[in-house]
Order: C-alpha cells, then sequence, then structure tokens
C-alpha cells in the first residue's frame, strides 16, 4: 500500500519546519543523526538539537529544530559587484542581522526559524555551489534515493536563484544552501521522509504573503525572486490574516516544488500519524508550524493500474479570421496536415463590428507548434495564434487490411484492455470500392466491418 506525506504549509514553510515536522510524526533523530554523519565533507562541523515548544496563543505544541554550526556563514554579491566589504542587515522579519563579505552570486534562502542576534562573519572558503554539493553527496553513505531526491531539491533551488540572479547554476554560491544549517535541513528532511517510509508527498497551497525584506539591495518584496519562482504553476493563497514578511523561504519551497507529487486538497488516504513543526515567529491569530499528516492511500496514488490507454500532450493552436478569402481554407488545411497536424477544423464565429469570421483552430505534437505557427502566418491573414497545451488519451490502434466482395479495405482498430472497441473500415478505401462496383458506400461499409469483426475474434486479446 501506498504511505504518502501531506503537508500542510498553509502558515508557511521552511526547511527546518519542514525537518521539525517529520521528526515530530516519528523519524528518528538519531537514525537521521547517524545518516547525516555519513556526509563527510561536513562531519564534525554541525550539531543537531531539538525542543519542544508552543505556539499561539492556543500553545499548540510542536518540534523546533536548532542546527549549530563550527561556521558562520554569509551570502555573496550577486554578479558584478566589485569585491568589497558590504555591511547589511537582513532584518527578514525572522530577527536576521547578519555581517556579510561577498563576491559571488547568491541566493536569498532565508531560514523561517532563526533568531539570529549574533554577527555572522565568513570567509569564501566555506561558500558552495550547486556541483560541490552534489559532490558531497555522491561520496556520503546515504541511500541512493535520498542522495538523488536531495540533489533534486538543491538544483531546483539554484535554478530559481540563477534566473533571480541573471546567471548561469554553476555561478550560483549560496549563503544558506551552501551553510551547514541548510544541508541538514534539506538532506535530513528528506532522510526523515526515508525512514518513515513515505512513497509520496503532498502538500497544501502556500500563503503568498506581503510586506518587505531588507537585503543589500535595500528592501526587497516577499516573495523574494527565488521564491517567487519556485512558486510558478504552484497554487497559493493569501496569507493568515495577520501574518506579514517573509512566510515561504526558498529552501521550503524547494523541498516541497521538488517532492511534492501534487499541490491542493489531500489525496484520499488515512491517516496514522501526525506532526508539528515549528519557526521561530509568532503570529497573534495563527499558530507559526508546519504540520505534516502520515497514512496510507486507499487507492494508489502515483502508482495506479497502468491505464488502458495512452496519455499525451497536445497542442491546440487557434486563430480568429475575419479578413481572408475563405477559399484559401482548404489549401491552408492541406498544407498543414502536410506537415504533421493531427487535425484541422474551422467554425463560423461573429466577430467584432458585427463581422462574420473564421475560427481555425489546428491540433499538433508540441514538437510541432513552430512550423505549423509559421505556415498560419504566412498563408493566412493572421496576427496572433493563440497556444493551449492539454492532455489526451488515445486507444491503442492497429490496422488490418480485409478483403470483401467489392476488393481489399483497411480497417482501423481501437484498443481498450487488449479488446477492440473501435472497428472503423477506412472511408476513401470504400469509397473507390462503392463506385467502382456501383454499389451505396454503405453496403462496402458494413461489409468491411463485418469481416473485420470476425477476423478480430479470432485473434487473440491485444496486450
Amino acid at each position: 500500500m501506498t504511505k504518502i506525506a501531506y503537508f500542510d504549509c498553509s502558515a508557511g514553510a521552511a526547511g527546518d519546519m519542514i525537518l521539525a515536522s517529520l521528526i515530530d510524526a516519528g523519524a528518528p533523530i538519531a537514525d537521521i543523526e547517524a545518516g547525516l554523519a555519513t556526509i563527510f565533507a561536513i562531519r564534525g562541523e554541525w550539531g543537531l538539537a531539538t525542543e519542544r515548544v508552543w505556539k499561539s496563543t492556543g500553545r499548540i505544541a510542536a518540534t523546533k529544530v536548532n542546527v549549530s554550526s563550527v561556521h558562520k556563514h554569509a551570502p555573496t554579491a550577486p554578479p558584478g559587484t566589485p569585491p568589497r566589504d558590504h555591511h547589511h542587515d537582513h532584518d527578514h522579519d525572522h530577527h536576521h542581522d547578519h555581517d556579510h563579505h561577498h563576491d559571488h552570486s547568491h541566493g536569498h534562502g532565508h531560514h523561517h526559524d532563526h533568531d539570529d542576534d549574533e554577527d555572522h562573519d565568513h570567509a569564501h572558503d566555506h561558500e558552495r555551489n550547486l556541483a560541490s554539493i552534489c559532490a558531497m553527496l555522491d561520496a556520503s553513505g546515504l541511500s541512493p534515493w535520498v542522495r538523488e531526491k536531495s540533489k533534486d531539491v538543491f538544483a531546483c533551488l539554484a535554478r530559481a536563484e540563477a534566473r533571480a540572479h541573471g546567471t548561469s547554476v554553476d555561478h550560483v554560491h549560496f549563503h544558506e544552501v551552501g551553510a551547514i544549517d541548510s544541508i541538514i535541513d534539506t538532506v535530513g528532511s528528506v532522510l526523515a521522509l526515508e525512514l518513515l517510509h513515505v512513497d509520496e508527498v503532498h502538500c497544501s497551497p502556500l500563503p503568498y504573503s506581503n510586506g518587505f525584506v531588507k537585503c543589500m539591495h535595500g528592501l526587497m518584496p516577499v516573495p523574494v525572486p527565488a521564491t517567487l519562482d519556485l512558486m510558478q504553476g504552484v497554487p497559493v493563497i493569501p496569507a493568515p490574516k495577520g501574518a506579514t514578511g517573509e512566510l515561504v523561504t526558498p529552501t521550503g519551497m524547494s523541498l516541497m516544488k521538488a517532492l511534492a507529487t501534487s499541490f491542493g486538497p489531500p489525496p484520499a488516504f488515512i491517516p496514522h500519524t501526525h506532526g508539528s513543526g515549528a519557526g521561530t515567529k509568532d503570529f497573534p491569530g495563527h499558530a507559526n508550524i508546519v504540520r505534516v499528516v502520515i497514512g496510507d492511500a486507499t487507492h494508489p496514488v502515483s502508482r495506479p493500474t497502468p491505464s488502458p490507454s495512452n496519455d499525451e500532450s497536445v497542442v491546440v493552436l487557434e486563430t480568429n479570421l475575419d479578413d481572408m478569402n475563405p477559399q484559401i481554407l482548404s489549401h491552408v488545411q492541406e498544407l498543414l496536415f502536410e506537415q504533421g497536424a493531427l487535425d484541422v477544423w474551422w467554425q463560423p464565429i461573429q466577430m467584432k463590428k458585427n463581422r462574420p469570421g473564421i475560427l481555425l483552430s489546428v491540433l499538433c505534437q508540441p514538437d510541432g507548434v513552430n512550423a505549423l505557427s509559421n505556415t498560419l502566418f504566412c498563408e493566412t491573414t493572421t496576427l496572433g495564434i493563440r497556444r493551449r497545451t492539454m492532455e489526451r488519451a488515445v486507444l491503442k490502434r492497429s490496422f488490418l487490411t480485409v478483403t470483401s466482395l467489392y476488393g481489399p479495405a483497411s480497417v482501423k482498430v481501437g484498443y481498450l484492455n487488449g479488446a477492440p472497441v473501435n472497428v472503423q473500415p477506412e472511408f476513401d478505401d470504400c469509397q473507390k470500392l462503392a463506385l467502382a462496383a456501383n454499389v451505396p458506400i454503405k453496403t462496402v461499409l458494413a461489409e468491411v466491418q463485418a469481416l473485420a469483426r470476425a477476423c478480430l475474434k479470432k485473434e487473440a486479446p491485444m496486450a
């Protein structure tokens, strides 16, 4: 049976809060420490501790994770910043006051949990980029699953930071991901999922907060650029009433983005255990926690019974035409089919100024979009084309040839669960036979279809 973990991140998400929730749900901290100790490159540089805390006026009990590090860490400047010392205050609504010395691009992964009132001074020899982190994980004693999933999380964040800073992944140096505490938060969370035997991760919508954080460029609105990049394609909800500032950190967002199968309501499952992970901030109206609920799916979630049909992505191209000679449409249709269009159709529409027009639609594979769009631009009067990506289910199919009283004809057969459900004679073949024999085409179609069905009954079901 599939075991799932559903993360309720409606109050926010950060790496330490996610790790704390999994420990609170039963992941053994001793086993987590033992696994993390096999990351030899950082052995002896960190410590992991937990404490019981109570959040909000309702005193909701939760676990809080505290990671200690022998290194002090600091961010580095974006590309193009000349090497020099900067002093800036990272008061991110999380009480961060850091002294930073930097000359590299860096991520804005801000912890949701730390209450650091000391100055953090850090030289560059402890900064890490994606390649060094991946190499560190590959050399560890962690399981292949933990290594690969952890690398997925770091890569997800690296790509977001690179886009935020307009640079390449290789040139991104993370002050958070490279910091010991963030490596522990990220890898520890993935390891905790393995220890809890979780097969799938699902996540609630994330809160979209407002407010600002202070960084070297001045005030920056939240979500910060990397977090906002990671939120693309993910459902978000308004932040809880009274909560401002950074509620979702880049590390927390990248963990969910890389690991979650879905975002939204939980799938059908039977809860067996749950845990709450606390952040540092307190809000007047809600508990600053991440909750995880672990249980068994009541039906397979990501490993369902193989679909009887083939699912594929297709693209629909559409354009409205009100100033084109309609005689051109058939010519355009032929060209589009020659270039690989799956289907082409049009329908009359009423356009602005009461003009009659045509809605021209083209169904195609994703790799044919550019060529078919170029044909529409060149052959029609359109100035713009709409594109929609859609999913479609397609029956498995095959062709057979039968010999009727009037001659041979091809037949297209569609299979569902190995059994033929659609048997359609090729119309062009039957039309030629009907004209040659001077008989109604429906007579030829009926005979060809009957012969095909009789032939299929003799065959074994299609696998």
